[in-house]
């Protein structure tokens, strides 16, 4: 069975919902899918001032921190984190910058590659977070697995690149049943590309 790993950095807890849920939807459809977050020192104190991000809180600590050797044992990494003015979080890039010597020696070379994201404006901005995870991707060798075009959700306004939620700018508006449809369909077609 070959792996997935879904790296996070989650604050609102929507990414955290989102990564949890194409998990899921991995496990079941016969992919080994396990969920990683990236370190974040200040998240508690968020988490102690805003009641959206203390709703996960809990459930973000007690994922594993993702590593390089997390890397390693990937078949297929899956990156997701917020973003505001169309850049990742800078927890997110402080844990790919951590990767660079694995760009220099190609440790990564031909493993798959997908992204996801939360924004409070437009999918937009979002594509422009989902375009700086991709350089990240280009750089590392990884062949990435667009979200594409799916009739059977083509109303769900998605970029090609990857998955795109609008949390609003509170940051409350949780992933709906319409973006899970869209996470089920990367989900399927994520499954088709790691069959033994």
């Amino acid at each position: 069975m070959k792996r997935c790993s879904l790296i996070i950095h989650s604050v609102s807890g929507n990414i955290y919902i989102i990564g949890a849920y194409l998990k899921e939807k991995l496990v079941e459809a016969g992919v080994d899918a396990r969920l990683y977050r990236v370190e974040d020192g200040d998240l508690h104190i968020l988490a102690a001032s805003k009641d959206t991000v203390n709703q996960y809180y809990e459930d973000i600590l007690e994922l594993p921190v993702a590593s390089e050797e997390t890397l390693l044992k990937s078949d297929m990494i899956i990156i997701g984190a917020p973003t505001r003015f169309g850049n990742m979080t800078a927890e997110m890039k402080a844990f790919i910058d951590s990767t660079y010597a694995m760009s220099e020696s190609r440790a990564l070379e031909g493993r798959l590659f997908g992204c996801f994201t939360s924004c409070t404006h437009s999918i937009c901005e979002g594509s422009h977070a989902l375009d700086s995870m991709l350089y990240w991707a280009q750089n590392m060798a990884l062949i990435h697995i667009p979200y594409g075009v799916h009739t059977e959700v083509a109303l769900s306004n998605q970029p090609v690149a990857g998955i795109v939620h609008l949390e609003g700018k509170e940051n409350d508006i949780r992933p709906s049943d319409r973006l899970g449809a869209v996470i089920e369909t990367y989900a399927r077609t994520v499954a088709e590309y790691l069959e033994d």
